[in-house]
Order: structure tokens, then C-alpha cells, then sequence
């Protein structure tokens, strides 16, 4: 029996029965339409992350005080007593270290911004104007802070333009307060960052003032930084910096908290979970086409006991066994493609319209759309191995004698 011959009579027998052809397609096009439309839902998310953390600066190191455990059980910082002091000796110490660009000294604080009458809480950032000259740049309005900037200060996009009904611009008075002391001191607005320019330290919410005004601001005995960002030469040398950083630092707190951190460690945290979501999802997926296989297998080997006479002739007039066994193989596999290609397209406007509502940036790939098609014909085809070896095992003359 040819090729041909067998398309002809698989296309026939779906024409014949497209009750039965359809009710066992069912199950494959949910299955392929999970599986692409999980996949497409976690590939945009995965994209989306990326390409938002592409806008960050992945040349940076972050060294903040808290915990740092060691992986040695003999060392020294495995179990810290309290966290680091960070002091303009740890900057010293790390400008000193072969690779390091530039380090910034940082004081986070948060405070209520009162401005005409009007309160809201944010960030208050505390940094040294000659060490960000590229925010310089990216002011929408007025200028960044000067060295010699006292009670002045940057605001952040968001906060200039709807924290308040009306717009912070430069030349505004604002005050902040620090509520657990009940202090505030007034500040003058000399420039606005222009929208999405904040820096990767800092927020959407945030106010950035010179050191000499968070120190007087927070009034504090003992002046010390909330965390240093370390910006590298080169980036593909982040990790080995970071070593050299952590093992000088450790030399002045043998017994207290820090912790060194890459940007790309953060980042890379984050896409290895999104791929386990996303293989996870494609997982959910293939349990539908299972289920649909099943399904198949099962009007399949209703088919065959209803064939069974027309079977016994095919054999009488000489077809193999081999034969009828690719036969049975061949109208799984066909029903696994149509159903597949169905699935498909059911599954990339399914994608879309979930893309809109949920304003995810989806993306249907390659990638998806075969996985889909490969594994719903592999599924269907796996379904029909049982039923045409059955197929393919009876005896002609105990067929045809079947009614």
C-alpha cells in the first residue's frame, strides 16, 4: 500500500466520521492552546524583565550593612554580632581596589514631604554631587545639586509631577520632615529629573540632597552611609572585583555584618525563577495534550473493533501487517498536525487578546509554536502505537467473520 493510497483513505475516514474526528481532536487543540498560550504569557515576561533590567546599570556593586554569612564554618563573619558601620573609610578603602571606576557614598532616609499644604512620604537620598555628574544630563528642568549645595534639592519626575495637584518646578520651597523626631528643615527645589532617569539606586518616589544636609537633617552623632554603590572599568570583571572588595572589607569588620552584591546577581535570580515559571507553565500545558491522548487512544481502539471486518479484508487481499500498523499510526499522526495547527492558531489569538486585556507584553515565538506542533503530533502518534499494533495483530479470517 502506497503513501498516497493511505493519506486517501486516513482523509476519507475523518470526511466519514467528523464527529468522531473532531471529539477526538478536542483534547490536542486545548492542549496545544495552553501550551502556547502559557508559553507566550512567560516568554513576555521573561522579555519584559529583560528588557527592563537592560536599562539598568549592571556595571554596578552594591555594599550594604546587614547580614553576610559566610559559606566556611571556620570563618570569622559566619554568624555577625551586629551590622557594619559604612564610613569615608570604606570608600577609601574600596577606590583603592584594581578595577573600581567610581564609588558613591549613599544615605537613604524616608521623610514627609509637605508642599502647599499638601503631605506625602518619600525617599530622601543623601550623595555627593562631584561623584554624579551623570545625572547632570538628565534633568528635565533646572540643574542637578552642586558640591556647594546646602538646603537645596532634586526631586524625582514622579513626585514634581503627581504627588501634588500642583507641579514641583525649580525655585519651589518644600519641606520635609522626619516624623519619629518630629523635625523638618526647608529645602529649595533647584531641578527636576527628567521621567524614567532615576538612577538605579534610587526610586521613582525619591529626593536627592547633598550629605552636609541629610547629616544636619537626620541630626545624627555619628554620620554613617546606608549603603556604597561601586560603579566598575569593566563589567565582565564584576564578580572577581566584587571578591577583591568583600575581602578588603573584611579585614576592618572581621566581627560585623556587610554584604557585597553585583547588579547581575539580582538580574540573574530573577530570569533563572521566569524560566522555572515558564517551563513550569509549559509543563501545566502538556498535561491537557496527555489528557487528550488518552482521549484519542480510546476512540481509536473503538474504531478498530468497529473496523475489524473492513481490517480482515485489507489483510485478505494482501496487506501486512506493517502496513495496516502504519496505516492506524499514520491517522493518529495526521489528527495530532490538523489538531496542532488548529491549536496554533487558536492559541496565538488567545495570546493576543490576553496580551490587551492585561496589558503583558506577550510574545509568541518560534520556539513555542513548535514545541506546541512537535508535541501534539508526538502525543497523538504515542496514543495510536496500542491501538494499531491491535489493528495490525488480528487474524483475517477470524476479522471478516465478525459482524
Amino acid at each position: 500500500m502506497k503513501l498516497n493510497d493511505m493519506l486517501e483513505y486516513v482523509l476519507l475516514n475523518f470526511k466519514a466520521d467528523r464527529r468522531r474526528a473532531f471529539m477526538s481532536s478536542l483534547g490536542i487543540i486545548i492542549g496545544v492552546i495552553s501550551i502556547v498560550v502559557m508559553l507566550s504569557v512567560s516568554e513576555g515576561l521573561y522579555g519584559g524583565v529583560n528588557e527592563r533590567f537592560a536599562d539598568f546599570d549592571i556595571d554596578l556593586i552594591t555594599i550594604s550593612s546587614g547580614s553576610h554569612f559566610a559559606m566556611g564554618p571556620d570563618d570569622a563573619r559566619a554568624a555577625p554580632e551586629e551590622p557594619a558601620e559604612l564610613s569615608e573609610k570604606d570608600v577609601k578603602i574600596i577606590e583603592n581596589v584594581l578595577g573600581v571606576d567610581e564609588v558613591y557614598p549613599l544615605k537613604r532616609g524616608n521623610a514627609l514631604l509637605s508642599f502647599r499644604g499638601e503631605n506625602s512620604s518619600v525617599q530622601v537620598m543623601g550623595l555627593s554631587p562631584e561623584n554624579h555628574g551623570d545625572l547632570e544630563n538628565v534633568m528635565a528642568r533646572g540643574r542637578f545639586l552642586a558640591d556647594s549645595d546646602y538646603k537645596t534639592a532634586v526631586v524625582s519626575y514622579d513626585i514634581a509631577n503627581n504627588f501634588f495637584r500642583m507641579k514641583i518646578s525649580p525655585g519651589n520651597q518644600i519641606r520635609l520632615y522626619l516624623t519619629e523626631e518630629d523635625r523638618y528643615m526647608d529645602f529649595k527645589v533647584v531641578g527636576v529629573l527628567e521621567e524614567d532617569e532615576d538612577p538605579t539606586y534610587g526610586s521613582d518616589s525619591c529626593i536627592y540632597i547633598t550629605h552636609k544636609a541629610m547629616e544636619d537633617f537626620l541630626d545624627l552623632d555619628d554620620y554613617e552611609y546606608s549603603g556604597i554603590t561601586v560603579r566598575v572599568e569593566d563589567s565582565s570583571q564584576i564578580d572577581a572585583i566584587s571578591e577583591n572588595i568583600d575581602k578588603d572589607l573584611a579585614r576592618i569588620h572581621r566581627d560585623e555584618a556587610y554584604t557585597v552584591e553585583p547588579m547581575t546577581t539580582r538580574f540573574e535570580s530573577l530570569l533563572e525563577i521566569l524560566s522555572m515559571i515558564k517551563y513550569a507553565l509549559a509543563g501545566i500545558g502538556s498535561i491537557s495534550l496527555i489528557v487528550g491522548a488518552i482521549g484519542i487512544s480510546n476512540v481509536m481502539m473503538l474504531t478498530v473493533n468497529e473496523r475489524t471486518r473492513e481490517i480482515g479484508v485489507m489483510k485478505a487481499i494482501g496487506a501486512t501487517a506493517w502496513e495496516v500498523r502504519s496505516l492506524y499510526l499514520l491517522d493518529a499522526g495526521m489528527l495530532g498536525l490538523i489538531s496542532g495547527l488548529v491549536g496554533i492558531l487558536l492559541g496565538i489569538l488567545i495570546a493576543e487578546i490576553i496580551g490587551s486585556m492585561a496589558k503583558i507584553p506577550l510574545e509568541v515565538t518560534a520556539q513555542s509554536i513548535l514545541f506546541g506542533l512537535m508535541f501534539g503530533v508526538l502525543i497523538t502518534t504515542i496514543a495510536g502505537v496500542y491501538p494499531a499494533n491491535k489493528a495490525a495483530m488480528l487474524d483475517p479470517i477470524e476479522a471478516l467473520r465478525s459482524e
